[in-house]
């Protein structure tokens, strides 16, 4: 991805600065005028004779981790995480609101419910669980700030203009502080496990901790596990989870892998079927294919029963794959039967909707401009990967 023309922008310089509402099939989320802290929840709209398994109810929460939001909710109402049901995961450092549900609950329990970063409300009773895929798509609000005068009134027009944008994954499918989540998931593909777990142990980057950098320095000269289990950070759960490992079973190298939690290897996987796919979509870019047109609308996720596209496009899908040093046959790896990836296509153009653009004078940086959009995109893009085709994003 190119940063021609791309301008200077504070991103979630407050957490206002960045709202998300969720859009489903039967419901269309708002955040409130104000968020007000531990507030009472109120029942008295809901059919208590209409009771059925779910209770469904829209969750607003500021400046909170989704998974942390979910097991304080699931503790609060005294059920598991696996109780509740969500479309979508939302951001930290933001302004959300999202439908949730809650199976069987115990109503004086959500009565009670209070925490200073989540409010409840509109509940209603549904037939069945929340699930993934039931998003349709999220409505933005974002608040961009500290931009010189000129730069926003050219990215403001260019916005303005636009339909439709790349469908690239953003920065942090590939490692937001060490950036090595493609290279481990190559190793891994091509069944070099040793290198696979050396690499996420000893592997350092200097956007990380100094103190991890350290740590990841000394067991690379040292190589002693026993010792690396006193010193490393249990901060760094999957790095002392493989340690602890290979203490048990020296040299084990798959066995430690496989031992390690699902989502952390299907991420390094992920990750290689994300980088290919936005390498082949520059190029195709680059070399002015319109992805508009029938049979190249789509760019494939590899996997090892991709078919390659007709013409041009898939002489990029092959080249790509070659230069990662990769062939369709090493993503069926049976010796961890869940990274066997048989493949799919992801869009390679997004359509924007709703947008709107508007430019005023920055009160929180004197002499700067702020930008104000407001946009829809569908289930599953990032708002960064449509500002990032714009702008050079600061937190």
């Amino acid at each position: 991805m190119k940063d021609i023309g791309k301008v200077s922008a504070k991103l979630k310089h407050f957490v206002g600065d960045f709202i998300v509402e969720e859009i489903g099939p039967d419901w269309d989320c708002k955040v409130s005028d104000d968020f007000v802290s531990r507030k009472v929840v109120d029942l008295s709209n809901l059919g208590v004779n209409e009771s059925r398994d779910f209770l469904a109810f829209e969750l607003e929460k500021k400046d909170l981790d989704h998974f942390q939001m979910m097991r304080d909710l699931a503790r609060s109402l005294g059920k598991g995480v696996h109780a509740m049901g969500y479309a979508g995961s939302k951001d930290k450092k933001a302004w959300t609101c999202q439908r949730i549900s809650v199976f069987k609950p115990d109503l004086e329990k959500v009565k009670d419910f209070s925490h200073p970063n989540i409010n409840l409300k509109n509940f209603k009773w549904v037939k069945r669980k929340i699930k993934m895929g039931y998003l349709e798509g999220n409505r933005f609000r974002i608040i961009l700030r500290d931009l010189d005068k000129k730069g926003a009134a050219v990215s403001g027009n260019r916005i303005r203009k636009i339909k439709a944008f790349p469908n690239y994954f953003g920065s942090q499918r590939f490692g937001s502080l060490r950036g090595n989540n493609v290279k481990i998931g190559r190793l891994i593909l091509k069944k070099k496990f040793k290198d696979a777990v050396w690499t996420i142990l000893t592997d350092s980057s200097m956007m990380e901790r100094a103190d991890f950098r350290e740590v990841r320095e000394r067991l690379r000269k040292e190589k002693d596990f026993n010792e690396a289990e006193n010193y490393f950070p249990t901060y760094l759960k999957l790095e002392m989870h493989l340690i602890r490992y290979l203490i048990r079973k020296p040299e084990d190298w798959l066995g430690a892998l496989k031992s390690a939690e699902r989502k952390n290897l299907l991420m390094y996987i992920h990750s290689v079927q994300s980088k290919i796919f936005n390498d082949i979509l520059e190029m195709g870019l680059d070399d002015e294919l319109d992805f508009s047109k029938e049979g190249q609308r789509s760019c494939p996720l590899m996997g090892f029963k991709t078919r390659f596209s007709k013409g041009r496009l898939g002489e990029f899908e092959q080249e790509i794959l070659r230069a990662h040093g990769l062939e369709l046959s090493d993503f069926d790896l049976k010796e961890i039967p869940y990274l066997r990836m048989k493949g799919s296509f992801r869009k390679a153009l997004v359509e924007v909707s709703d947008l709107s653009v508007s430019v005023e004078d920055d009160e929180e940086f004197s002499g700067s401009k702020k930008m104000i959009l407001s946009f829809v995109l569908p289930s599953g893009v990032y708002a960064t990967t449509f500002l990032d085709q714009f702008f050079a994003l600061n937190d």
